[in-house]
């Protein structure tokens, strides 16, 4: 290895250190953008150094997202949906998505767990890009919206052709099939149409 290598990943090594980046993506971006600044024929002294540090720190301030706001634009990226309409009909924290809907749709408790549930799963879907949502985050989330029913639950669920489903008692998990996707995308039209 020759010993302008062995400078440059000294330096770089030290300037991530300085800059005290936690996530691992983001030290390793920095280290290959510090390498390749100090690979660069041009002059290297300890001001250049500084503003290189201040430069990654800035960057890393810029590229990370918060959790929640990465699930805001990837949800309002996939489904061509302003994240103001989607704030407005979907709570999220702490990977937990709820309905922000005073009122569901159908006339009985449920067609109302149906329709949360299309809901709920087609926001971890779209939003977290998980296809297989833990049976707990969806009760959870019909317990916010008090249409939870604990006999009839999850049988409303599994017989209806809008999920699938997989495991068994509590690590039951739930799917959105075409049919539940179409219709999740149909309710969210007809919200944002009134």
């Amino acid at each position: 290895m020759s010993e302008k290598i062995k400078q440059a990943i000294e330096h770089a090594n030290k300037i991530i250190k300085e800059s005290r980046i936690d996530d691992p993506e983001l030290k390793k971006i920095a280290f290959s953008k510090a390498i390749d600044f100090f690979m660069a024929p041009s002059k290297s002294n300890s001001k250049t150094n500084s503003n290189l540090c201040a430069s990654i720190k800035d960057k890393s301030k810029v590229e990370v997202l918060s959790e929640s706001d990465s699930f805001w634009k990837k949800f309002s990226q996939q489904t061509n949906i302003e994240i103001s309409e989607l704030r407005d009909t979907f709570y999220y924290k702490d990977s937990q998505i709820t309905l922000l809907i005073p009122e569901l749709k159908g006339n009985n408790k449920s067609s109302q767990q149906i329709y949360l549930a299309s809901l709920i799963l087609f926001a971890y879907t779209e939003g977290l890009g998980i296809d297989w949502v833990p049976s707990i985050l969806i009760a959870e989330a019909a317990k916010n919206s008090k249409v939870y029913d604990t006999s009839k639950f999850a049988k409303n669920l599994k017989t209806s052709d809008l999920f699938r489903s997989s495991g068994t008692k509590k690590g039951v998990k739930y799917k959105l099939t075409a049919a539940g996707y179409n219709m999740a995308i149909k309710s969210l039209q007809d919200l944002y149409k009134n």
